[in-house]
């Protein structure tokens, strides 16, 4: 096996993300690689020293694999953002329609007492935080990006991630747990409304998983 060869391999194996981005720095590393090899090889040196000493230059695998983790991170962090601003919405926005086509009114359920429409205001509070925290951290990364690394820069945007994610999380709860407290068969309007119920929970707990996965992934 060449000495690009082994490089590659090592740097594969020491890299987790999206297929697409992950395959897009590899054919980067490796072209790199190869175009310096080239270079020692005009230059005289055979074709496994040549190798040998692209190598060096590129710079150690775990230093290597550690940034492009990074990017890989980040990337990452930025998709799932664009999911909390357009899904967040969207589900809400579906639930309500889905509500109001199979239900009607919300007048029909009766008056709740007041601390229940606090519940709902304040649920209402997180659902539009959310989506606003990952419009922001979106300007953010781009604003910080000279300024920052890219283990930094994905960590910022880790942590963005997080704050959205969980300001999506406490809304729901907060419908869902209220809405028990009050009268549990409101828990059961419509199957519209049950389908997307437990669709914007799943989506809830799934935003989460990509700020704690990719903690461990940066730090390996």
């Amino acid at each position: 096996m060449s000495a690009i060869d082994a490089y590659m391999g090592d740097l594969d194996r020491r890299l987790s993300g999206s297929a697409g981005a992950k395959a897009d720095l590899l054919t980067e590393a490796h072209d790199g690689l190869v175009d310096a090899a080239e270079a020692y090889r005009e230059g005289g040196a055979d074709e496994a020293e040549a190798e040998r000493r692209a190598v060096a230059d590129f710079g150690p695998v775990a230093t290597i694999a550690r940034d492009y983790q990074a990017e890989l991170a980040l990337r990452g962090h930025i998709g799932t953002l664009w999911k909390v601003i357009v899904g967040v919405p969207l589900f809400q926005v579906s639930w309500e329609l889905a509500r109001l086509w199979t239900y009607g009114d919300w007048g029909n359920l009766g008056t709740p007492p007041g601390w229940y429409l606090s519940v709902v205001d304040l649920s209402g509070f997180f659902v539009v935080v959310s989506p606003v925290i990952g419009a922001i951290a979106l300007l953010g990364t781009r604003l910080l990006g000279r300024r920052l690394d890219g283990t930094r820069l994905a960590g910022f945007a880790r942590w963005t991630v997080a704050a959205s994610a969980i300001a999506n999380l406490v809304a729901m709860l907060l419908l869902a747990v209220g809405t028990a407290v009050l009268d549990p068969s409101r828990m059961n309007m419509s199957v519209p409304c049950n389908v997307l119920s437990i669709g914007w929970a799943v989506f809830s707990f799934w935003l989460l998983s990509p700020a704690f996965r990719s903690r461990t992934l940066i730090a390996a």
